[in-house]
């Protein structure tokens, strides 16, 4: 089973489990796997759907998607993290398989505002659509600020800003995401704040001050529901993983410190 899973594992020791978000896959921790696999093992998975991960069922339902993640990564247990919809996904493996998952660091998740389902639906199909177009015409892009602004300015804060390779990176992440409409779809519908509030293990949260997709704002609705989270914060925007790399594996560290 695990090898129906695509991901890239560094290190030994006790597992970290990276969770990406929507219309990416497991590149977009290529800036960080390294500075956290001094002292454990890290292992960043494609979400079932994307990447060179099989689906789990003809849609994204949540359920599926945890069990098939959590069957395929064959380990007994795991620190989680979540980005975005990884950490829907995230929310969802640890409430079906609290006794697998040691601790839980959610980065500006989804799922945790839930979304009239027309309105989800119609953000599905855009953003399966803009992922479609980004990856006709994005290389090209990639080189001119301009282009990268286009590309990114709802997601990166300063997306003209963005190194030419970063956004490379984040096109090659795209390809594979066999599930955008969908996951877009589940992940805003879900309302997973009960899960949350009731999860045992302990839980930490990441934000960046200038997320625009989840925004900044949302932080404080999640502290009241989990007021012993830890939490810190990233000068960046929606994936501070690739646009503050060093400061955002240095919140994840001080995070799991502080969960123990």
């Amino acid at each position: 089973m695990a090898a129906d899973l695509g991901r890239d594992d560094r290190g030994a020791g006790e597992p970290l489990v990276l969770l990406h978000g929507v219309a990416t896959s497991r590149l977009v921790w290529r800036r960080v796997i390294e500075r956290l696999a001094h002292d454990r093992r890290v292992i960043a998975v494609d979400v079932p759907g994307f990447g060179e991960s099989e689906p789990a069922g003809p849609g994204f339902d949540l359920d599926e998607v945890a069990d098939r993640l959590a069957a395929g990564l064959g380990l007994e247990r795991f620190d989680l993290v979540g980005h975005s919809l990884g950490g829907a996904v995230a929310v969802a493996t640890a409430a079906r398989h609290p006794e697998a998952v040691r601790r839980l660091v959610l980065v500006a998740p989804a799922g945790l505002e839930p979304r009239a389902t027309g309105v989800a639906a119609a953000l599905g199909a855009a953003a399966e659509r803009a992922v479609y177009a980004r990856l006709v015409v994005g290389y090209q892009l990639a080189a001119r600020a301009r282009g990268r602004q286009a590309m990114f300015g709802a997601t990166v804060a300063d997306a003209a800003r963005l190194h030419p390779a970063d956004a490379r990176l984040l096109l090659d992440a795209s390809r594979g995401a066999r599930r955008v409409s969908s996951g877009v779809r589940r992940a805003l519908e879900a309302d997973l704040r009960d899960d949350l509030a009731a999860a045992p293990m302990p839980v930490g949260l990441i934000w960046g001050t200038a997320d625009r997709v989840v925004p900044f704002a949302g932080l404080e609705a999640l502290r009241r529901l989990r007021p012993d989270a830890a939490v810190e914060t990233v000068a960046a925007g929606h994936i501070p993983q690739v646009e503050s790399p060093a400061a955002f594996a240095a919140a994840l560290e001080r995070i799991l410190g502080a969960l123990g």
